[in-house]
């Protein structure tokens, strides 16, 4: 019941989670660098996949710097208010440390962007995933190595795979690569939470016990992830009824001989979204 129960919670909580830690890393800081300069901001998607920005004209840091700084930052946030008492804290960590991390293993892989700072941001982000996960360790515990990485396992490996698996569904450029990416960091950083000596103190927490998914935490993070797919599709719908708006009333306005032209179609969401997801 146990295993059964973290499992629920790591899926329950990974889309919302995702999605936000997406939000925080690659939209709001271009959006406050926008606002506090007085530069337009050019919103390059906001989907189911992710939401983000670039501000115009672009700023001199990397993204993957601006991603890093925001990623520890929120993870300061979450430790200052004391979220990590909480499973799905120390799983916001570990999806804010993956997040950070991507761009850099994307950056690694063209040989020109190959040094000795993208090595060092990698491995700093790379830090955070095993902080995370040794936070989840401090509130699930487990007696032995095995059991503390097959628990680890079932609250955020497992999950994740699945994610990956309803964004191949639905959207084909999703291949082994960015499956890769993103499991092949987290089960290493899972080992080493798990080697790590496990000699803490044991916690004492209201909501469920110590090494229990509450069921509390579960509907909610299940009711976050209704609502924010409910709040994204709306906010699609109504982007997609405004930009047919102004086609349509050109159309009203054209001749008639010219009105069976099609009207020019939308840029596709497919570019936009490779670009903010595959980095």
């Amino acid at each position: 019941m146990r295993s059964l129960r973290l499992l629920l919670l790591g899926l329950a909580s990974v889309y919302p989670l995702y999605w936000t830690a997406q939000f925080c890393l690659f939209f709001l800081p271009e959006a406050l660098f926008a606002f506090w300069l007085g530069r337009p901001l050019h919103v390059v998607s906001i989907s189911y996949l992710q939401a983000t920005a670039v501000a115009q004209p672009p700023s001199a840091m990397p993204a993957y710097w601006e991603a890093l700084g925001f990623a520890v930052l929120f993870s300061l946030l979450v430790l200052g208010l004391r979220g990590d008492r909480f499973l799905t804290g120390g799983l916001a960590i570990v999806i804010l440390g993956q997040s950070a991390l991507l761009p850099f293993i994307s950056a690694a892989g063209a040989a020109e962007q190959l040094g000795a700072g993208v090595t060092l941001g990698a491995g700093a982000a790379f830090g955070l995933v095993i902080f995370g996960l040794h936070r989840i360790l401090r509130r699930v515990g487990g007696s032995g190595l095995l059991e503390r990485l097959a628990l680890l396992v079932l609250m955020a490996v497992l999950p994740q795979a699945a994610l990956w698996l309803a964004f191949r569904l639905a959207y084909p450029f999703f291949g082994t690569r960015f499956l890769l990416m993103l499991l092949v960091p987290l089960y290493l950083g899972a080992c080493v939470a798990a080697a790590m000596p496990a000699s803490w103190p044991r916690p004492v927490f209201a909501a469920g016990g110590w090494g229990t998914a509450p069921w509390s935490e579960i509907l909610a993070s299940s009711a976050a992830a209704v609502l924010l797919i409910v709040a994204i599709a709306l906010s699609t719908h109504f982007a997609s009824e405004l930009a047919a708006s102004p086609q349509r009333d050109s159309l009203l306005l054209e001749p008639r001989h010219s009105a069976t032209h099609a009207p020019t179609e939308p840029r596709s969401f497919l570019a936009a979204s490779r670009r903010g997801m595959l980095f």
